[in-house]
């Protein structure tokens, strides 16, 4: 079995990086940080997959080499278990005859075969064929397939481009001498042809010889996907792209993977959720100083501490709500009344919010009024976040929302929502709503078994005793 090659980037590097060692993959272009951590020696090899955290650094990216690919995302998602989940079923990158179905200005709906795609700007009449290339892979429920005219024969090292005759660079690449070389050879091999090519971040690294070999070896795949387009009948698709997946990263799979970084590396609690909240830099100094357990245990108190300071000291926060569709939903910031470290070391919240819109309370069927309050219990071990609604000391009910412990930190809560949720009327009733959203969220491959699971457990908690999560500003205790 060949070895696969993986690159890994971003706040999860280390935990990631040592669940794909341990499953006897090879580590590429590895961090310095990394490097010495894992004692890898220095390969400069072309990645087969690439896995890093996103600009939304709740979510880690996995895209490359399909078959490769797929297997690095099934198992990054069987070790991380607590996750959302959003796959593409078409590749990104992947090449198609297209047939143009319906056209709406200067958009054209294009069918694939199996699929339907959209091209803008689109000429064409309906019936023509056209070769395209998928520019952007639909991963989150509602989101379409993006097609380009501009298609590419991608290598490991660069991809040849039809249609636009430029040289381009990753962002990577910011050398201007390793760029005037990469220029230099890729025009020896390209000028007059009318095609483009693009550098990949693992050019920079290759000799010239492996710049031309591909180059030559992509022009050849080039022409044969000219000419199996010819003499295909209709649409279908001419070349493989790469797979791409995204994996939603919950409070639960933050702590398992503070659990797999501790066996490498002093590790902070909360790590992840602190790192993905903003804080590195205080993550990075405390962990600096961290040397026997003892003292592990006592930074981590402090900083939960520190963070229940900030909390006060801001006095609002601000709450994130995460569906398994990947929406993020900010909701209305709200006063902060109490916040302390429990015994078991976890972080109490107790917020104000102020309604200032009319409507109707989910669940409760009760209308919402501005200058209603809705006091928000949180606990950073519990998975529930709950509602209380007053419009003054009338108690308009009670709404717990099912998720996965809520990430507490300053000026900020987030979590992920498991789409099933508890209410509690004045009258005594309580009702389970939205179940089947968690049945359909499972089915459709939006949350892992574990999570589903996870999800079933926390309701059935939480249903057994509902009262005890209901606040009443009155009474001193929660």
């Amino acid at each position: 079995m060949n070895v696969v090659n993986v690159r890994v980037r971003g706040i999860y590097a280390t935990g990631i990086s040592k669940i794909l060692l341990d499953r006897g993959f090879k580590i590429v272009e590895a961090s310095e940080k990394i490097a010495e951590r894992f004692s890898i020696e220095s390969s400069t090899l072309p990645a087969d997959v690439t896995v890093k955290s996103t600009d939304v650094e709740d979510e880690v990216l996995v895209i490359g080499s399909p078959r490769e690919a797929l297997q690095v995302y099934s198992i990054l998602v069987d070790a991380l278990k607590y996750v959302f989940t959003w796959r593409s079923s078409v590749e990104l990158y992947a090449v198609y005859k297209g047939l143009v179905t319906e056209r709406l200005g200067e958009l054209c709906k294009v069918s694939l075969g199996d699929f339907t795609g959209i091209l803008v700007p689109c000429r064409e009449n309906p019936g023509s064929s056209i070769i395209v290339g998928v520019k952007k892979a639909p991963l989150k429920p509602g989101e379409k397939i993006l097609l380009t005219r501009n298609f590419t024969i991608r290598g490991k090292i660069l991809a040849v481009v039809h249609g636009d005759p430029k040289i381009t660079f990753s962002e990577h690449i910011r050398d201007r001498g390793v760029r005037a070389r990469l220029s230099s050879i890729a025009l020896t091999r390209l000028m007059g042809s009318g095609l483009g090519v693009h550098f990949r971040s693992s050019s920079k690294y290759a000799s010239s010889e492996m710049v031309l070999d591909e180059i030559d070896r992509l022009l050849l795949e080039y022409r044969n996907v000219i000419e199996r387009a010819q003499s295909l009948s209709g649409p279908g698709k001419l070349r493989d792209g790469e797979f791409i997946g995204l994996i939603g990263v919950t409070s639960l799979a933050k702590s398992v993977l503070d659990e797999i970084r501790s066996t490498v590396t002093p590790t902070i609690k909360m790590h992840h959720s602190l790192k993905s909240s903003g804080l590195s830099d205080l993550v990075d100094l405390l962990e600096s100083v961290i040397s026997n357990t003892t003292y592990y245990h006592e930074i981590s108190l402090k900083t939960l501490n520190y963070m229940c300071e900030r909390l006060r000291e801001r006095r609002e926060v601000e709450f994130i709500h995460i569906k398994p569709t990947g929406e993020r939903i900010p909701l209305r910031e709200g006063e902060v009344l109490k916040v302390s470290v429990l015994n078991n070391n976890s972080i109490l919240l107790v917020v104000k919010r102020v309604m200032k819109s009319s409507g109707v309370y989910d669940g409760l069927s009760v209308e919402k009024k501005p200058g209603d309050i809705d006091y928000v219990v949180a606990k950073s071990d519990q998975p529930v976040l709950v509602h209380n609604y007053y419009r003054g000391e009338e108690w308009l009910g009670s709404y717990i929302n099912i998720n996965t412990p809520p990430e507490i930190t300053p000026g900020l809560v987030k979590y992920h929502d498991l789409l099933v949720d508890i209410v509690i009327l004045p009258n005594g009733q309580v009702k389970v709503v939205d179940e089947e959203e968690l049945n359909k969220a499972l089915e459709r491959g939006l949350i892992t078994e574990d999570l589903y699971n996870y999800a079933k457990r926390a309701l059935k908690q939480a249903i057994e005793e509902p009262t005890k999560y209901i606040y009443n500003p009155r009474k001193t205790g929660i």
